[in-house]
């Protein structure tokens, strides 16, 4: 490498950077046998013809499995990589169920030792197997010490789409948190591939289109599946976990799936990310390998892909992950301006205030805040209302499938009557809007008339 990797302009956040324990206590099973003979397997397709660049820049600690998490952490400072969620391996099929790799509790502990670049996604897997309400449960549990991402690996478990997940997916989409699942094929048996084919998401995007789901690997091999249904959930994010390093070693492979995924959801529901078990070489692949990415030409002329831009890599690299997990991506976290402050504490969200100055921002931020749903094509849909009244004027902000569209120039009058006009923000670009209604007793009854039809907009 030839560039400082914390001069890059790039704040690369991995949503799937595993954490494997101490496996002597479980190497014994015929499952765990199984698992890392296809780790082995999965060696052959991502570095089959690996450049000399590549191969020189690895050192030969990061093709050792471990499990010492500051081993991890070097592997970051080398790459550039700011942000990792710790994710324990579950793998529960591989040891009949009797126990699991890693705990939650000891990802916890490891966050704790850099919770400035580190936090914590509990894996909830398997869910069914041990109880939907021991699941949900736990979930809670991790919210309340500050948890934001989560991870579902269906392959040990049962279908994406089984029904009796549905208490906890909507447990999940109430209290907003961000899960994870693996879909396309189990690349590692003795898990199912039937279990996680990305079809199975249109079911549960469709009864949960608040619950915002990265669906990890593309769907590889199903990518053409898993970019329809994303189409048509704006809460389904596609990740690139394990796939980016055939940016170096397949560049036409990658151009492909990448370039369709533009396509689809274009590079605002895009997410980097390495899937890395243990192996500084994963990170260093994955990083190195959107860094300098380009679509070649000659695939944008045959399928009509559009070039990759620095600001493309940017919300792909970290800042879409940033704006779901309520991170700052415009602060690095490696380097001599590097931030230290904790990831994990709560208490960072209200920054330079005294206890009474905290309190009336909250009672504020309360007063003026009301959470809508908000009627589509595609159904009601989450969104939030900020409203500054001042006498008769009306000013603030409607949030809606991750938005934030400011207005002025609005109107209050003293029966509550509301009007107010502006522009949403869409992936077909801003669609004008004039919105009418009532605003009384802190309830939003409106209609926002647009060249699309109209869309109701009604208190929770």
């Amino acid at each position: 490498m030839n560039h400082n990797v914390w001069e890059d302009g790039f704040f690369k956040i991995d949503p799937e950077c595993h954490i494997i324990g101490d496996m002597g206590p479980v190497n014994h099973y015929p499952g765990v046998q199984m698992w890392w003979r296809a780790i082995d397997g999965i060696m052959r397709p991502t570095l089959q013809c690996a450049p000399e660049s590549l191969l020189n820049t690895i050192e030969p600690w990061e093709m050792t499995k471990s499990t010492d998490p500051e081993n991890i952490l070097r592997a970051m400072d080398k790459y550039g990589m700011d942000v990792a969620c710790l994710l324990p391996e579950s793998m529960m099929d591989t040891t009949g169920y009797s126990s699991r790799w890693c705990t939650n509790g000891d990802a916890w502990n490891a966050v704790q030792t850099h919770p400035d670049r580190f936090i914590i996604e509990p894996n909830l897997s398997p869910i069914k197997q041990r109880g939907v309400k021991n699941a949900i449960w736990e979930m809670e549990y991790w919210m309340d010490k500050g948890a934001k991402i989560f991870k579902y690996y269906s392959p040990e478990d049962t279908y994406i789409n089984d029904p009796e997940l549905w208490p906890f997916y909507k447990r999940a989409e109430e209290l907003g948190a961000v899960l994870c699942m693996h879909t396309g094929f189990s690349w590692v048996p003795p898990g199912k591939s039937k279990y996680c084919h990305p079809t199975q998401l249109d079911d549960v995007a469709r009864d949960f289109p608040g619950l915002r789901i990265i669906a990890f690997h593309m769907g590889y091999p199903y990518t053409d599946a898993l970019n329809m249904v994303a189409l048509g959930h704006p809460n389904v994010y596609l990740c690139l976990s394990l796939l980016v390093p055939w940016a170096l070693t397949a560049p036409y492979k990658f151009a492909h799936i990448l370039g369709e995924a533009i396509r689809f959801v274009g590079p605002d529901r895009i997410i980097w990310g390495t899937d890395s078990a243990g192996f500084g070489a994963q990170i260093g692949a994955a990083s190195l390998g959107l860094l300098d990415f380009q679509i070649p030409e000659e695939l944008q002329w045959k399928y009509g892909y559009l070039p990759l831009s620095d600001e493309d890599k940017r919300k792909i690299f970290g800042g879409n992950l940033g704006k779901l997990l309520g991170i700052d991506t415009t602060r690095r976290r490696g380097g001599e301006k590097a931030v230290h402050d904790s990831l994990n504490d709560n208490a960072q969200r209200i920054i330079l205030t005294t206890p009474q100055e905290a309190k009336k921002k909250d009672a504020d931020a309360a007063e003026n805040d009301y959470e809508v749903l908000i009627s589509t094509p595609m159904g009601d849909l989450p969104g939030k209302v900020v409203l500054n009244i001042d006498g008769t004027s009306l000013s603030g902000t409607i949030s809606f499938m991750k938005n934030d569209n400011a207005f002025t120039g609005g109107s209050i009058d003293t029966n509550g009557n509301i009007s107010f006009a502006g522009d949403l923000k869409t992936t077909m670009g801003k669609v004008p809007y004039t919105i009418t209604g009532t605003f009384k007793n802190g309830i939003i009854n409106a209609v926002a008339k647009t060249k699309m039809g109209d869309l109701s907009i009604k208190s929770k």
